[in-house]
């Protein structure tokens, strides 16, 4: 009898060495997967990234928030069902020189996240208790949030994160009104520079401005442009002159007819043309 025991034990050991053999387990299987090796920051702008991809960088971040909403009709605070980590993000612009900012809280308690992009320095208002924005809805309607942030009193690590984040906030609000600005400027300035500058762009004194056809064919001429412009009468032309020959100077050696009229006077003309000189 303990024979076959020992014998019903080997064969038990050696079927289950045999199972595990041909399954192929191995105790590398039985390893964790290795860290990943992404940043917080890196997982946190994936993680925003899926619920908006304008989303460029995160500037700041605030562990708790709790958003709350001023209805026009009760006029009181009132909690909308959103709570979680806030983040104050850059977005992409797709305008040069103009800079895009919003804050993002991801919702813990829901699917609902709440999105709000600064665009007005006047649309953040900074309260003991609540970080105030003036927010459009699609609508076209404003609509009032608050903005709860949680902090402990010193010496905690999120004693400064509401005054921190509130200021940062009111800052990117300005900064998206002023770079609008700046390139709407710059824009128009453009425009009106390639409005007046010529066709073929000369540089120097007459850049930018219109030219008369007098500064574009010569020099100004005063005596030509007061006759052109009828204050004066023209002056006679200058007498021909006539380039010297055997013709000429026979014409230029006889006698003019004037000049024998009044030599001679009317009879003595008369009987030369009679007598055919």
């Amino acid at each position: 009898m303990p024979r076959k025991i020992r014998s019903s034990r080997k064969s038990a050991q050696g079927a289950q060495q045999q199972s595990d053999h041909e399954t192929g387990s191995s105790p590398a299987a039985d390893v964790p997967n290795a860290p990943s090796s992404r940043t917080n920051n890196e997982l946190n702008l994936s993680v925003l990234r899926r619920h908006n991809a304008e989303i460029d960088s995160i500037l700041s971040i605030a562990p708790f928030v709790v958003v709350y909403t001023f209805p026009a009709s009760t006029k009181e605070w009132e909690k909308c069902g959103i709570e979680g980590t806030l983040f104050v993000c850059q977005l992409i612009s797709p305008e040069p020189g103009v800079e895009r900012y919003a804050v993002v809280v991801l919702n813990r308690r829901g699917l609902e996240n709440f999105t709000a992009e600064l665009r007005h320095g006047d649309d953040v208002e900074i309260t003991p208790e609540y970080v105030i924005l003036q927010v459009q809805s699609e609508e076209k309607e404003n609509m009032i949030h608050g903005l709860w942030i949680f902090s402990e009193p010193a010496p905690s690590s999120t004693a400064d994160t509401r005054a921190t984040n509130a200021q940062i906030i009111h800052d990117c609000a300005v900064q998206a009104e002023t770079s609008k600005k700046l390139a709407a400027e710059k824009k128009k300035y453009e425009v009106q520079e390639d409005e007046t500058a010529p066709a073929e762009g000369p540089s120097g004194p007459l850049a930018g401005r219109r030219l008369s056809i007098r500064e574009l064919f010569g020099p100004p001429n005063i005596q030509r442009d007061r006759v052109e412009d009828g204050k004066v009468d023209a002056p006679p032309p200058p007498p021909a002159q006539f380039t010297p020959s055997a013709d000429t100077e026979f014409f230029r050696s006889t006698t003019r007819p004037s000049q024998m009229h009044k030599q001679s006077g009317p009879r003595a003309w008369e009987g030369q043309r009679k007598n055919g000189v």
